[in-house]
């Protein structure tokens, strides 16, 4: 008897059709034309949709169309997966090939749907993957599109949803403050209807992706991280946001919930390196350098090499570049073995091929092996002089999720970050070599560079921020007052970087200004409250 009602039990559990239950991604409202049995799969589907896990949503899509082949918005939602709008990625073929399996002609496709609001739906889509050529033509009628149909039905949540994101998947400088306004007022009364929507959360955490508007933000992402626990890209996201305000606390949290899901999926699923999240490790071992945990740091680095040497793909080197960079840079452990990894180039923008000499030439900095820095430096200018002349697009890693994204527009922020670290170079070459003066103009031509550039979500591409060499250098040349000024720069763009933070308490405590240095001394101690004993040195 007691192994028949355990046999019910596993039974409901799995064909029950309430499947919400089982996982934990948010709640949506929305009801589309299709059988019963199908249903909870294309609700598990939508709710991943939101949740930006593409791929399995695709999966949930597929499902509910095996079980109900005139599903029409089991098609519709598929092809919604091979568009990602915040990082204007789409796949066209795979977006289109989902459509046709609905129906080859459109009007027969719009000809399928039940209702009104899914004509519509079919008819939106048919836009973003018609026969324009052009994405972003595609994409301005699309969206067209969804405020039409949000005129029309404004108290759907999905309508409403989908036209938000909509219109960020036009926002392409990131300086289209308007058109994100727009879509924040859109989400914020959608949140207050339904304040569980994965979406909604999801959405204003990238539209607030800034330090400048970071803290609209925060309680959306404080939300979502308890929200979409069933969800890597769910526990990743509001790390966004708490990177943007300083959070470390919450970034390695959110970070380490992300990788570690992840890491169960690449297993339960049975996938390969190349699936691993390395997008989260590599946010994951920034936060842990900014809470002067160097040591665990060092560890990520070294999982993250092993795997580089199974897998020679852009996308392993990418994040092997980035994650030695940042410890070498954030540490200034310069000496360590870490400096001797090797890693080829090929395939990288400009911005992280002049980023790899940097950190070269920074360790030969360290060893006084002038001539060798300015070889690198050689390197790094007629590298992005090829770059320039070839004006050809490039790979960008630096997105989330575990596929490249290639731009065709944004070589010049490339190449003016590429400029940048030149410049950096040229600074610290004179300041080592005792040049004060020429430090100092070499350091202002690399600050001109990156405040032109736009703000990039997470640990900064140019390794070094270059108003914090700014600071130092001018904490070295005795202007202490001036350090200040380019430490609270520094800060603005990368609120309660820890080194930024004892920049300045240095230049306050040279000052006299001991009650403000230590207010700042508070605030780095907040970060290094578990920091490795090495580390609380710089502060003694």
């Amino acid at each position: 008897m007691k192994r028949i009602s355990i046999f019910i039990v596993v039974g409901l559990f799995v064909f029950n059709p309430v499947r919400s239950q089982e996982y934990k991604l948010g709640t949506i409202n929305f009801e589309a034309s299709g059988d019963e049995v199908a249903q909870p799969y294309f609700m598990k589907g939508m709710l991943l949709l939101h949740n930006f896990e593409y791929a399995d949503a695709a999966e949930e899509f597929e499902m509910a169309q095996l079980l109900d082949p005139n599903f029409v918005m089991a098609y519709w939602g598929e092809a919604m997966c091979y568009n990602e709008p915040v990082w204007f990625r789409q796949d066209f073929e795979k977006g289109r090939g989902a459509l046709y399996k609905l129906g080859v002609k459109a009007e027969d496709r719009i000809g399928k749907a039940k209702t009104d609001v899914e004509k519509d739906f079919i008819k939106s889509i048919e836009l973003l993957y018609g026969d324009e050529p052009d994405i972003k033509v595609r994409n301005r009628n699309y969206e067209a599109a969804m405020a039409e149909m949000y005129k029309i039905y404004g108290s759907s949540e999905e309508i409403a949803a989908f036209y938000a994101l909509s219109i960020l998947g036009n926002c392409y400088t990131g300086n289209e403050r308007e058109k994100k306004d727009l879509a924040s007022g859109i989400l914020m009364k959608l949140n207050a209807a339904n304040p569980n929507h994965p979406g909604v959360l999801n959405y204003l955490i990238h539209i607030f992706d800034d330090p400048s508007q970071a803290y609209r933000g925060k309680k959306a992402a404080e939300s979502y991280f308890k929200l979409a626990r069933d969800s890597k890209y769910g526990l990743h996201a509001p790390s966004h946001i708490f990177l943007a305000i300083g959070d470390w606390e919450k970034v390695v949290k959110s970070n380490e919930a992300s990788w570690a899901a992840a890491e169960a999926w690449v297993k339960k699923r049975k996938k390969s390196l190349e699936d691993r999240d390395y997008h989260s490790l590599w946010w994951l071992q920034y936060g842990y350098l900014q809470q002067g945990k160097h040591v665990k740091a060092l560890e990520l680095l070294e999982n993250m090499n092993r795997d580089a040497r199974y897998s020679k793909s852009e996308r392993l080197r990418f994040h092997l570049a980035m994650m030695r960079g940042h410890y070498l840079v954030e540490s200034g452990n310069w000496m360590s073995d870490v400096v001797q990894i090797q890693i080829p180039t090929k395939g990288f923008s400009a911005s992280t091929k002049n980023m790899c000499f940097y950190v070269e030439a920074m360790a030969a900095i360290e060893k006084n092996d002038f001539p060798r820095v300015r070889w690198y430096l050689d390197q790094m200018t007629d590298q992005r002089m090829v770059e320039q002349n070839r004006k050809m697009a490039f790979n960008d890693f630096r997105t989330c999720g575990t596929s490249l994204i290639t731009r065709d527009a944004g070589l010049e922020l490339e190449l003016a970050r590429a400029e940048c670290m030149e410049w950096e170079l040229q600074a610290l070459l004179a300041l080592k070599t005792g040049k004060y003066d020429e430090a100092e103009t070499y350091i202002k031509k690399a600050v001109d560079l990156e405040d032109k550039a736009r703000y990039e979500p997470g640990p900064p591409v140019i390794l070094k921020p270059s108003r914090e060499m700014f600071g130092e250098i001018l904490l070295a040349k005795g202007n202490d007052q001036g350090a200040i000024e380019q430490f609270d720069l520094a800060l603005r763009r990368a609120p309660n970087r820890s080194l930024s933070l004892l920049g300045k308490y240095k230049a306050l405590k040279n000052l006299g200004e001991l009650q403000k240095a230590a207010q700042v001394k508070e605030m780095l101690m907040k970060n290094w409250s578990g920091a490795d004993e090495q580390v609380l040195l710089f502060v003694k």
